[in-house]
């Protein structure tokens, strides 16, 4: 998959603002939070699903481990670090 860059130029300061707030709070990066916001407002998607369940596939197979329901248990008995 090929990707393109966009450069906006004369953004308002307070859509920006509005921007990297959601962006922090949806804990995403500013550009992944754009492309999603554009992918919605034009009803398409920038990945296919089938290049995301690759991914996924790739990442679930160099993780080391798998989380068991125990490890989850005991994860939620111990609360956050």
């Amino acid at each position: 998959m090929t990707m393109t860059n966009l450069t906006v130029k004369d953004l308002p300061d307070a859509l920006h603002e509005k921007l990297k707030s959601r962006a922090h709070a949806n804990r995403r990066l500013f550009a992944s939070e754009v492309t999603i916001l554009l992918e919605r407002t034009l009803g398409e998607r920038a990945t296919s699903e089938e290049d995301l369940l690759e991914r996924a596939n790739r990442l679930r197979e160099q993780t080391p481990t798998r989380l068991t329901e125990g490890k989850r248990q005991e994860a939620v008995w111990r609360g956050p670090a």
